[in-house]
């Protein structure tokens, strides 16, 4: 096992591509240089995670894959027509030593193809076109009809994933977004990620995004069908070129620095410590947390930072580094100004813009579409005043969202903000405080 420790301050901050030839690169900026001694202060620590692009994997990690669709009655024509062909290009793409299982649910789940290697695609492909729509929703038996599939061969040695589809309310067994996301945490601690692609605007889409977010997968919103092929595509794609995955970060703040907490997520801090799982990496993926942490006195370390993951641009050996963040004093509030650093500030300020999503969503869900208007604007604005200290590219990204939140307040204040308005807010706020 590898194991390197560094201690960051301002001259380091920026320092780019540290660990150079890892596959895991570890990068740790405070959004500020300099905090003024001796006044409680609040700083965000910028927890950067990159996986190398430029690095070609020794070899291809075998898959442990199941696919759990929905044939109730609803997905009746078009949409029960373009999964299965998504289905059956996917098979297609499967290599011999992946292990594949299918699960049908609407009344009940019933698994059509038991998990095994991928020895005859032409018998696959029959069993999928087989299927017939017809019946109610138990999704969340067809999740744990999944999750059993994959434990028939699972492997810390495969890449153990279920891909979820469903276009309707989960309407037989436990049906909550709370049961859901349990669910979605009980098989990320058995080492399974779901991915969930909702189809069309009638399936819940918090039942869908939990699940999918607490196992650290991928989440889709899909209004036209015909990008079902393109979106089992991307899935596989993301699955064929993991770079890093298993990854556990340990987050520990010394006494005399109290965490906050992660802005738009939901761990938590215990005795100074926290931990963060995510389950994988694909080459050349970025993916960012924000620790924001009171600073009381003088004291230069505010975090130290473990991560540790298999490293599948090898030969999937467990890898480590450590990283050390901290900070300088000065007596000049001045100088404290002057050291903010405009990325962080701005990537920060993208990140809280997702949780302006959510908390409008839930204004309006309970009707109050005016204060859902008003919490949206005022991010807008916060987002315009980071866009003079952002960087080129990160400029692009706060345009982007300056956009979206005033086509939603638009939306808001005339009255037209219904479920496919709510199903895209929702997903822009999934992938962004995921990083996806």
């Amino acid at each position: 096992m590898k194991k390197k420790l560094l201690s960051i301050g301002l001259a380091t901050a920026c320092a780019a591509n540290l660990f150079a030839g890892e596959t895991l690169q570890l990068n740790l900026v405070p959004e500020r240089g300099y905090l003024v001694r001796n006044s409680p202060q609040e700083v965000v620590i910028k927890i950067d995670l990159a996986a190398v692009a430029n690095r070609h994997k020794a070899r291809r990690t075998p898959l442990n894959l199941a696919v759990v669709l929905d044939k109730s009655g609803s997905m009746t024509g078009a949409k029960l027509e373009k999964t299965k062909q998504a289905a059956m290009q996917l098979v297609d793409r499967l290599a011999p030593n992946d292990v594949f299982s299918l699960v049908i649910f609407s009344d009940e789940a019933r698994v059509l193809v038991p998990a095994q290697k991928v020895a005859d695609k032409d018998a696959l492909k029959e069993k999928i076109e087989s299927i017939q729509a017809g019946g109610s929703t138990a999704l969340y038996a067809g999740v744990k009809t999944g999750a059993e599939q994959i434990s028939e061969y699972f492997s810390s040695q495969r890449i153990n994933r279920i891909i979820l589809l469903s276009d309707g309310l989960a309407n037989v067994g436990p049906s909550t977004p709370r049961d859901l996301r349990r669910l979605g945490s009980d098989l990320a601690e058995r080492g399974m990620a779901v991915t969930t692609i909702g189809v069309g605007d009638d399936y819940n889409e918090d039942l869908m995004a939990g699940l999918a977010e607490a196992s650290d997968a991928n989440y889709y919103y899909v209004r036209d069908t015909e990008t079902l092929p393109e979106i089992f595509a991307k899935e596989l794609g993301d699955m064929l070129a993991v770079a890093a995955r298993d990854v556990r970060i340990e987050i520990l703040c010394p006494n005399g620095v109290k965490p906050l907490g992660f802005i738009g997520r939901a761990e938590r801090f215990e005795n100074q410590k926290a931990m963060v799982n995510l389950s994988q990496f694909t080459t050349g993926q970025n993916r960012y947390l924000f620790l924001r942490c009171l600073v009381n006195g003088a004291k230069s370390e505010l975090a130290r930072v473990n991560v540790k993951y298999k490293d599948e641009l090898a030969d999937g050996s467990e890898q480590s580094a450590s990283r050390v963040a901290s900070i300088d004093f000065t007596d000049d509030q001045t100088v404290s100004e002057k050291s903010v650093n405009g990325e962080v500030v701005a990537q920060k300020e993208l990140i809280l813009t997702a949780v302006a999503k959510d908390e409008a969503m839930a204004q309006a869900d309970a009707g109050n579409y005016r204060q859902a208007a008003q919490t949206l604007s005022a991010q807008n604005a916060a987002l315009n005043r980071a866009y003079a200290v952002a960087p080129a590219g990160v400029q692009i990204q706060i345009r982007a969202e300056t956009n979206n939140l005033s086509d939603f307040t638009g939306q808001l204040d005339r009255g037209a903000y219904g479920s496919a308005s709510r199903k895209v807010m929702q997903e822009q706020s999934y992938n962004t405080r995921n990083s996806k």
